[in-house]
């Protein structure tokens, strides 16, 4: 049996960020949801939503503290069972490094 392997673009770092996330479904006016994040990475970050915000969307990272923000898509949802609290991996488009910290060196997945 074959197992797929990746690397992934950059390393991974646990920190906690106030963020807010904006976006905007069809037919449907602005939201601005307050998110927290849980992963960060060179090229996106992994965030804690209460809104279902569909795989494919664009949304903006807002980030308060550091009055800056980024052009994001989410890339992978997760919805758990008996919880609000939805889980989303955001890959930033057109930003490099907007966390502006050094990250470790990517690493093989196998």
């Amino acid at each position: 049996m074959e197992s797929a392997s990746y690397s992934r673009r950059s390393g991974r770092i646990a920190r906690r960020i106030s963020v807010t996330l904006r976006w905007q479904p069809p037919d449907c006016a602005v939201h601005d949801d307050l998110a927290e994040t849980v992963l960060l990475s060179k090229h996106g970050c992994t965030v804690i939503c209460r809104h279902r915000i569909k795989i494919g969307y664009e949304v903006s990272v807002i980030c308060p503290d550091r009055g800056k923000s980024a052009r994001a898509r989410v890339v992978y949802r997760e919805i758990k069972g008996g919880s609000e609290d939805v889980r989303l991996a955001l890959e930033f488009l057109g930003s490099d490094n907007f966390w502006e910290i050094e990250f470790p060196p990517a690493i093989s997945l196998d």
